[in-house]
Protein backbone atom coordinates (compact mmCIF):
# COMPACT_ATOMS: atom_id res chain seq x y z
CA UNK A 1 0.00 0.00 0.00
CA UNK A 2 1.13 3.50 -0.48
CA UNK A 3 1.43 5.86 2.20
CA UNK A 4 0.80 9.36 2.46
CA UNK A 5 3.59 11.31 4.95
CA UNK A 6 1.12 14.04 5.66
CA UNK A 7 -1.46 11.49 6.84
CA UNK A 8 0.80 8.86 8.56
CA UNK A 9 1.54 8.19 12.25
CA UNK A 10 3.50 5.56 13.82
CA UNK A 11 2.87 3.84 16.51
CA UNK A 12 5.74 1.30 18.18
CA UNK A 13 5.50 -1.21 21.56
CA UNK A 14 8.67 -0.79 23.76
CA UNK A 15 9.54 -4.20 25.06
CA UNK A 16 10.93 -6.47 22.81
CA UNK A 17 10.40 -3.87 20.16
CA UNK A 18 12.77 -1.06 20.85
CA UNK A 19 14.71 -3.24 23.26
CA UNK A 20 16.23 -6.25 22.17
CA UNK A 21 13.92 -8.37 25.05
CA UNK A 22 11.16 -7.71 27.42
CA UNK A 23 12.17 -5.70 30.37
CA UNK A 24 9.13 -6.63 32.54
CA UNK A 25 9.85 -10.43 31.77
CA UNK A 26 13.80 -9.54 32.16
CA UNK A 27 12.86 -8.05 35.62
CA UNK A 28 10.39 -11.20 36.28
CA UNK A 29 12.82 -14.00 35.95
CA UNK A 30 15.94 -12.27 37.47
CA UNK A 31 14.45 -9.57 40.23
CA UNK A 32 11.58 -11.20 40.89
CA UNK A 33 9.70 -14.54 41.49
CA UNK A 34 12.20 -16.17 39.08
CA UNK A 35 12.18 -18.25 35.73
CA UNK A 36 9.12 -20.65 36.96
CA UNK A 37 7.11 -18.61 38.43
CA UNK A 38 6.85 -16.03 35.21
CA UNK A 39 6.83 -19.16 32.82
CA UNK A 40 3.50 -20.20 35.04
CA UNK A 41 2.39 -16.91 34.90
CA UNK A 42 2.70 -17.32 31.02
CA UNK A 43 1.00 -20.22 31.05
CA UNK A 44 -2.27 -18.99 32.95
CA UNK A 45 -1.92 -15.85 30.33
CA UNK A 46 -2.15 -18.02 27.37
CA UNK A 47 -4.88 -20.09 28.67
CA UNK A 48 -6.89 -17.17 29.34
CA UNK A 49 -6.47 -17.41 33.43
CA UNK A 50 -4.94 -14.36 33.94
CA UNK A 51 -5.25 -10.91 32.09
CA UNK A 52 -2.44 -9.46 30.99
CA UNK A 53 -3.04 -6.62 33.73
CA UNK A 54 -3.11 -9.48 36.27
CA UNK A 55 -0.07 -10.71 34.86
CA UNK A 56 2.14 -7.84 34.78
CA UNK A 57 0.90 -6.72 38.11
CA UNK A 58 1.74 -10.61 39.22
CA UNK A 59 5.18 -10.06 38.01
CA UNK A 60 6.80 -6.94 39.53
CA UNK A 61 4.74 -7.29 43.06
CA UNK A 62 7.40 -9.70 43.73
CA UNK A 63 10.57 -8.01 42.80
CA UNK A 64 11.99 -6.92 45.87
CA UNK A 65 14.94 -4.36 45.03
CA UNK A 66 14.67 -0.58 45.00
CA UNK A 67 13.84 1.02 41.28
CA UNK A 68 17.55 2.55 41.23
CA UNK A 69 19.23 -0.79 41.14
CA UNK A 70 16.57 -2.79 39.02
CA UNK A 71 17.03 0.40 36.72
CA UNK A 72 20.83 -0.21 36.94
CA UNK A 73 20.80 -3.67 35.76
CA UNK A 74 18.48 -2.97 33.08
CA UNK A 75 20.64 -0.46 31.62
CA UNK A 76 23.66 -2.50 31.61
CA UNK A 77 22.01 -5.69 30.11
CA UNK A 78 19.19 -4.97 28.07
CA UNK A 79 19.72 -3.00 25.07
CA UNK A 80 17.80 -1.29 22.47
CA UNK A 81 17.84 -1.59 18.98
CA UNK A 82 20.71 0.33 17.70
CA UNK A 83 18.39 0.94 14.55
CA UNK A 84 15.58 2.87 16.64
CA UNK A 85 16.89 6.04 17.05
CA UNK A 86 17.47 6.41 13.26
CA UNK A 87 14.25 5.74 12.59
CA UNK A 88 13.40 7.87 15.60
CA UNK A 89 15.18 10.92 13.59
CA UNK A 90 13.95 10.01 10.16
CA UNK A 91 10.00 10.38 11.89
CA UNK A 92 11.14 13.71 13.04
CA UNK A 93 12.66 14.89 9.95
CA UNK A 94 9.71 13.86 7.47
CA UNK A 95 6.90 15.28 9.95
CA UNK A 96 5.70 12.05 11.14
CA UNK A 97 3.98 11.20 14.32
CA UNK A 98 5.66 8.94 16.46
CA UNK A 99 3.96 7.23 19.60
CA UNK A 100 5.50 4.40 21.85
CA UNK A 101 2.47 2.10 23.52
CA UNK A 102 3.54 0.43 25.82
CA UNK A 103 1.71 -2.49 28.37
CA UNK A 104 5.24 -1.40 30.26
CA UNK A 105 6.36 1.68 32.68
CA UNK A 106 7.39 4.55 31.65
CA UNK A 107 9.44 5.37 34.35
CA UNK A 108 11.55 2.17 32.51
CA UNK A 109 10.82 3.39 28.89
CA UNK A 110 12.67 7.18 30.55
CA UNK A 111 15.69 5.00 31.46
CA UNK A 112 16.16 4.64 27.38
CA UNK A 113 13.62 7.14 25.98
CA UNK A 114 14.38 10.43 26.98
CA UNK A 115 13.02 13.82 25.69
CA UNK A 116 16.57 15.45 24.86
CA UNK A 117 17.63 12.55 22.60
CA UNK A 118 13.89 11.78 21.10
CA UNK A 119 12.83 15.24 20.98
CA UNK A 120 8.36 15.40 20.46
CA UNK A 121 8.26 11.59 20.68
CA UNK A 122 5.33 10.35 22.60
CA UNK A 123 5.15 7.60 25.44
CA UNK A 124 2.10 5.95 26.31
CA UNK A 125 1.94 3.50 29.10
CA UNK A 126 1.47 2.63 32.50
CA UNK A 127 3.20 4.31 35.36
CA UNK A 128 4.55 2.91 38.77
CA UNK A 129 3.24 4.35 42.05
CA UNK A 130 6.21 6.47 43.06
CA UNK A 131 8.82 4.34 45.28
CA UNK A 132 7.13 1.40 44.86
CA UNK A 133 6.30 -1.92 41.97
CA UNK A 134 2.69 -0.91 42.81
CA UNK A 135 1.03 -0.06 39.24
CA UNK A 136 -0.97 2.29 37.76
CA UNK A 137 -2.38 1.78 35.41
CA UNK A 138 -3.24 3.79 32.31
CA UNK A 139 -7.06 2.20 32.04
CA UNK A 140 -9.67 0.04 33.34
CA UNK A 141 -8.89 -2.47 30.05
CA UNK A 142 -8.29 -6.06 30.78
CA UNK A 143 -4.96 -5.64 29.21
CA UNK A 144 -3.65 -2.61 31.83
CA UNK A 145 -3.64 -0.27 28.77
CA UNK A 146 -5.65 -0.30 25.26
CA UNK A 147 -3.21 0.07 22.58
CA UNK A 148 -6.10 -0.46 19.87
CA UNK A 149 -7.59 2.63 21.07
CA UNK A 150 -4.67 4.73 20.44
CA UNK A 151 -4.84 3.37 16.72
CA UNK A 152 -9.04 3.86 16.55
CA UNK A 153 -8.44 7.32 17.54
CA UNK A 154 -5.96 8.00 15.22
CA UNK A 155 -7.81 6.27 12.32
CA UNK A 156 -10.91 8.46 13.26
CA UNK A 157 -8.54 11.32 12.80
CA UNK A 158 -7.87 10.73 9.05
CA UNK A 159 -4.00 8.82 9.86
CA UNK A 160 -2.91 6.17 8.30
CA UNK A 161 -1.48 3.95 10.86
CA UNK A 162 1.34 1.92 11.36
CA UNK A 163 2.02 -0.65 14.04
CA UNK A 164 5.73 -2.32 14.76
CA UNK A 165 5.21 -4.77 17.49
CA UNK A 166 6.24 -8.29 18.27
CA UNK A 167 4.15 -9.65 20.98
CA UNK A 168 0.64 -10.74 22.61
CA UNK A 169 -0.12 -7.06 23.95
CA UNK A 170 0.35 -5.74 20.32
CA UNK A 171 -2.24 -8.37 18.46
CA UNK A 172 -5.13 -5.29 19.23
CA UNK A 173 -3.39 -2.67 17.69
CA UNK A 174 -2.17 -4.80 14.78
CA UNK A 175 -5.93 -5.87 14.13
CA UNK A 176 -6.53 -2.03 13.39
CA UNK A 177 -3.23 -0.82 12.06
CA UNK A 178 -3.30 0.07 8.53
CA UNK A 179 -0.19 -1.47 8.24
CA UNK A 180 1.58 -4.14 10.89
CA UNK A 181 5.42 -4.55 11.02
CA UNK A 182 6.37 -7.76 13.41
CA UNK A 183 9.31 -8.30 14.32
CA UNK A 184 10.61 -11.98 12.91
CA UNK A 185 9.89 -14.98 15.38
CA UNK A 186 8.37 -13.30 18.02
CA UNK A 187 4.82 -14.58 18.57
CA UNK A 188 2.95 -11.37 17.01
CA UNK A 189 3.92 -12.94 13.16
CA UNK A 190 2.35 -16.35 13.99
CA UNK A 191 -0.88 -14.57 15.34
CA UNK A 192 -1.08 -12.24 12.50
CA UNK A 193 -0.92 -15.84 10.07
CA UNK A 194 -3.21 -17.06 11.40
CA UNK A 195 -5.59 -14.30 11.79
CA UNK A 196 -5.05 -13.16 8.12
CA UNK A 197 -3.64 -10.32 9.35
CA UNK A 198 -1.09 -8.83 6.61
CA UNK A 199 2.14 -8.06 8.27
CA UNK A 200 5.33 -7.74 7.53
CA UNK A 201 8.53 -9.29 9.25
CA UNK A 202 11.44 -7.18 10.34
CA UNK A 203 14.61 -7.68 11.89
CA UNK A 204 15.31 -4.34 12.97
CA UNK A 205 13.89 -0.40 12.55
CA UNK A 206 16.52 -0.44 9.39
CA UNK A 207 14.01 -3.04 8.16
CA UNK A 208 11.19 -0.93 9.17
CA UNK A 209 12.70 2.59 7.79
CA UNK A 210 13.27 0.76 4.66
CA UNK A 211 9.47 -0.90 4.63
CA UNK A 212 8.44 3.26 5.13
CA UNK A 213 10.10 4.78 2.87
CA UNK A 214 9.40 2.47 0.02
CA UNK A 215 5.78 3.47 0.56
CA UNK A 216 6.22 6.86 0.45
CA UNK A 217 8.19 6.98 -2.37
CA UNK A 218 11.17 8.60 -1.09
CA UNK A 219 14.00 7.99 1.43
Amino acid sequence: MLLDPVRLHVFTDFDGTITTIDTLNFLATRLGAGTEAFRESERQLREGRLTEREAIALGVSAIRRPFPEAAAILRAEVPIDPDFAPFARWCAANGVPLTVLSGGFEEIIALYVTPEEFPGLQVCANRLRPGTWECCFRDDSSHGHDKAAALHAARTRGRQTVMIGDGMSDEAPAAVADLVFARRGRPLVAHCRRRGIPCHEYESFRDVLQGLSARLGRA
